[in-house]
């Protein structure tokens, strides 16, 4: 008699493996282990082993014996969505069990490859914890100095890169605990070879940020302060006194178009704003204007404010003839010469003149826009208002309807004043850009800017529907009457034209009082008034005055970020010949590389709000010859005694 059983059925429940690591019954474990029918490939509901479950209950006795009897587990990976990749390794390491961790890599883990990729470690929605999917960035980010040692001497890579393009340093600048992330990252720095040290804190991500720049960009103030510190190179010291030089190689934008200077003035964040102040970011704003950016900026101004007044004067004297009364209409007196007729006499060819020069500016005006355009992208030419906010697409607008009026000039047509009234307006109106470059001037602007396409386009919105809405009531309850008797209701047109001067207060209802009058009309009349006179006016106002006191305190802090953003426009549109180089070669001050850097004067304790220095250069030229003097009569005395 023969018996036949289903294999399946021969085989454990997975839940006694699991309850046993759970409880952590060695006992039970071991008897199931040892079992002819156990299954080594047995997963848990989150697709993860046994070896896993152990370690994560804290029994190392379980583990070994796991280990012992199932080697290769060792480097086998959750495989489920939510923890995809997560081996025994990074589970010791999360635990910070070092002897668990040492037990793993003297029986070969792999520290090199491994990596964490599950949703629970990658930024998104179901994030807990992002330490860079590799073992050597889940030491570092826990902070366990031994843990971090013993790896980084089994060979884990330090130069790996996660999915975003995170080295380890870079998780360290995003860690929210900055105490143990500062002396983590000079221990790496620290244990690195010759080799890597160069080379290691200038590796990019994804985004094209070092760990410098990724501090800049997520606006951590003091990791950027402790990165700068172990960068700075003391060129001189006497007593207490000391010059110091910074590295400028992720700060100044001369090779590097994603510079620290680049992502503070591209940023809507008021925390990354803020390390304008810091150093060497405001000498280095400053040397870049007195260097070559105040006088072009300068020139820019006048050549502009020359160019608006000549197209004024050309627009106020465009080629006009006389008409008979009544031809064109009882209020038209005037037409547009045609052409042939608007070039004969002298003043006509000076009138040429200038037209011709606000032509070719409009050209030269549209066509370096639409090239920066192409370069930049369309998000990054309207990013904020610290590149330009609304200017830059208000001389687009300028070019293309003086583009109009020639067309229409050529054309002979009569309608050429209109696109000439609003390139007037955009061209005026344009000029506040350049009080940027003074800082009384330029905090209004902002305020300008910020209640403008902030406040003003949202209460536009909201009484553009009302008004739309009483227009048609008005319109309604007038076309059943007599419309000769009540000519500012006549079509629908001129009563939205009449409701919206209503709206403003620029007159009375426009009734005739010798005549009867529907009361619904002087209903929906007191409504309008109260509802959007009263009301949404006086909103208005509220709402700019709680903008004034909020942007305000912040208004000083925005000013430098345009002046900052001003300079980085002149460096990138200025030809190249025509610029100078902030900063100086470190090998003319005797250091070892070639990088430029920044020297900075020691300030007044505690002056942080110090105004900008306008002859920082020239003070600072006077001191090092001064020091150059002192540090050769040092050597030629040493000379001397030898």
């Amino acid at each position: 008699m023969h018996v036949t059983m289903d294999i399946d059925k021969t085989r454990r429940p997975k839940e006694e493996f699991f309850k046993a690591a759970h409880l952590n019954d060695t006992n039970s474990m071991k008897a199931l282990l040892m079992s002819e029918d156990f299954d080594p490939c047995i997963r848990g509901d989150l697709e993860e082993t046994i070896l896993h479950t152990a370690l994560f209950n804290g029994n190392k006795e379980i583990a070994e014996f796991i280990l012992d009897r199932i080697p290769a587990l060792i480097d086998e990976p959750i495989t489920s969505d939510k923890y995809r990749g997560e081996t025994p390794m990074h589970i010791a390491v999360l635990k910070q069990d070092m002897e668990m961790v040492k037990e793993l890599l003297n029986r070969g883990a792999d520290v090199i490859t491994s990596r964490a990729t599950g949703s629970c470690f990658v930024p998104g929605e179901d994030c807990q914890c992002y330490y860079g999917e590799f073992v050597l960035s889940f030491a570092a980010c826990i902070g366990n100095e031994e843990i971090v040692r013993t790896l980084i001497k089994h060979n884990a890579p330090l130069d790996a890169r996660d999915s975003l393009g995170n080295t380890v340093l870079h998780l360290l600048v995003l860690q929210e605990e900055a105490s143990h992330a500062y002396s983590m990252y000079d221990l790496i720095m620290s244990l690195m070879t010759e080799k890597q040290q160069p080379s290691l804190d200038c590796i990019t991500n994804n985004d094209g940020y070092t760990p410098l720049k990724l501090a800049v960009a997520e606006g951590q103030m003091e990791m950027f302060n402790h990165l700068l510190e172990k960068q700075k190179k003391p060129y001189w010291r006497m007593g207490t006194v000391s010059y110091c030089t910074y590295d400028l190689t992720s700060i100044d934008t001369w090779e590097d178009q994603k510079s620290v200077l680049d992502i503070i003035t591209k940023s809507k964040d008021t925390k990354v704003h803020k390390f304008i102040d810091t150093k060497p970011v405001k000498e280095l704003v400053e040397q870049k204007w007195i260097s070559f950016a105040n006088k072009y900026f300068f020139m820019w101004m006048v050549s502009y404010s020359l160019y608006i007044m000549i197209f004024t004067v050309a627009s106020l004297h465009r080629p006009l003839k006389p008409v008979p009364y009544g031809v064109f209409g009882l209020h038209v007196v005037k037409i547009q010469k045609t052409l042939a007729e608007s070039y004969q006499t002298k003043e006509d060819y000076v009138r040429l003149v200038g037209e011709l020069i606000t032509v070719v500016g409009a050209l030269i005006i549209l066509i370096s826009e639409l090239i920066f355009l192409s370069k930049i992208g369309l998000k990054n030419y309207l990013a904020n208002t610290s590149n330009g906010g609304p200017y830059p697409l208000l001389l687009i607008c300028y070019s293309l309807l003086i583009i109009a009026a020639v067309v229409m000039r050529l054309l002979s047509e009569d309608e050429e004043a209109f696109p000439m009234s609003f390139a007037l307006i955009i061209g005026w109106c344009n000029t506040i850009y350049f009080a940027r470059g003074f800082k009384t001037l330029g905090k209004f602007s902002i305020l300008i800017q910020k209640i403008l396409f902030g406040d003003l386009m949202h209460w536009c919105s909201l009484v553009f529907i009302c008004i739309i809405g009483f227009t048609f009531a008005f319109y309604i309850l007038f076309v059943t009457l007599d419309l000769t008797d009540y000519p500012y209701f006549r079509n629908f047109a001129m009563t939205l034209r009449t409701t919206f001067e209503l709206m403003m207060g620029l007159l009375d209802i426009p009734l005739p009082y010798d005549k009867p009058t529907p009361s619904n009309v002087f209903v929906i009349y007191i409504l309008y008034m109260l509802f959007v006179y009263l009301l949404l006016l006086n909103l208005l106002i509220a709402m700019m005055d709680d903008s004034y006191w909020r942007i305000i305190p912040e208004a000083e802090l925005l000013w430098k970020v345009q002046f900052a953003a001003v300079i980085l426009l002149l460096e990138q549109r200025v030809p190249a010949f025509l610029k100078v180089r902030s900063g100086i070669p470190g090998s003319s001050l005797g250091f070892d590389d070639d990088k430029w850097v920044e020297e900075i004067l020691p300030e007044t304790e505690g002056d942080t709000s110090a105004p900008i220095q306008r002859h920082y250069n020239v003070k600072w030229n006077r001191v090092r010859k001064n020091l150059g003097k002192i540090i050769k009569m040092k050597e030629s005395a040493e000379s001397t005694i030898l």
